[in-house]
């Protein structure tokens, strides 16, 4: 895509405008309600581990998660305190979430569907665009301005969905967030959302994801960004469940989530042993 068919990430300014707005106001709930039929009606759900100690910190925090699939979002913030979850913003691809120039061609009902998924998701769970291919000072500029202004942020650090089960590198950005805005940064490993809503699925299935919240942590003063980021994806591979926890029927293929929590132990040998 080129610079000239994708729009520039939005500013703070312009976020917050939209979370204000008559449209995003009126059908955030009725998008949450919706979801919680459709969790009835199609049979998935998510269960939280370690959220209860969310509530004794003060302020906002940065939620840093590994990412799976779609489901992610709504398992994390549908196990968040609400007082904390209605002041909890979602970074979101611009790639994704940004307009596209059509060039003036008709759409098709495919792709119609594709841009109405996104403004439903950034409207019920107040996402915003964020460039993760372009320069990023614009983008973290932003993210520490809403976390200033008293907004906590969903991040997911590798960038992307992960195809394989394996978890990417961690980018620099989620510590140099940390570091700027002094805030804690919550570890989050999400398991079975890709059982819920696999790639390439547009409706959920039966399934019930796994949420485990970790110790908060704190950039020092004297920690590289680089370092802290390193050490916030151990934290994050370490709250991976055993793979006898995410294991499917023996009829099913393992799920990414199984296969990567058992790469996780294979790696450290002690994941779950301590907890």
């Amino acid at each position: 895509m080129s610079d000239s068919d994708r729009k520039q990430a939005p500013t703070t300014a312009e976020i917050e405008a939209k979370f204000r707005s008559p449209a995003v106001v009126l059908s955030r709930p009725i998008i949450l309600g919706g979801l919680v039929l459709l969790r009835t009606v199609r049979r998935f759900g998510w269960t939280p581990e370690g959220a209860d100690q969310l509530s004794s910190l003060d302020g906002p925090m940065i939620f840093a998660s590994n990412h799976l699939g779609h489901a992610d979002t709504a398992a994390i913030l549908g196990t968040l305190p609400r007082d904390i979850r209605d002041r909890t913003c979602v970074a979101a691809a611009l790639d994704v979430f940004g307009s596209v120039n059509n060039n003036g061609h008709r759409r098709s009902f495919k792709a119609l569907r594709r841009e109405l998924v996104p403004h439903l998701v950034a409207a019920g769970f107040h996402a915003f665009a964020f460039d993760r291919h372009g320069p990023p000072l614009r983008s973290l500029r932003t993210a520490v301005e809403l976390v200033r202004n008293g907004w906590s942020l969903l991040l997911y650090p590798e960038g992307t969905r992960s195809r394989t089960g394996e978890m990417a590198p961690f980018k620099a950005g989620v510590g140099v967030l940390a570091k700027m805005t002094g805030r804690p940064v919550v570890p989050i490993f999400v398991s079975g959302g890709d059982t819920i809503l696999p790639c390439g699925q547009f409706m959920p299935g039966p399934g019930r994801a796994l949420v485990r919240y970790g110790e908060p942590l704190r950039c020092d003063k004297r920690e590289s960004a680089a370092i802290f980021t390193e050490r916030l994806q151990k934290e994050v591979r370490a709250l991976a469940p055993r793979f006898a926890e995410t294991v499917p029927a023996s009829h099913e293929r393992p799920t990414r989530s199984a296969r990567l929590a058992s790469a996780s132990i294979s790696a450290s040998g002690e994941t779950g042993e301590s907890r």
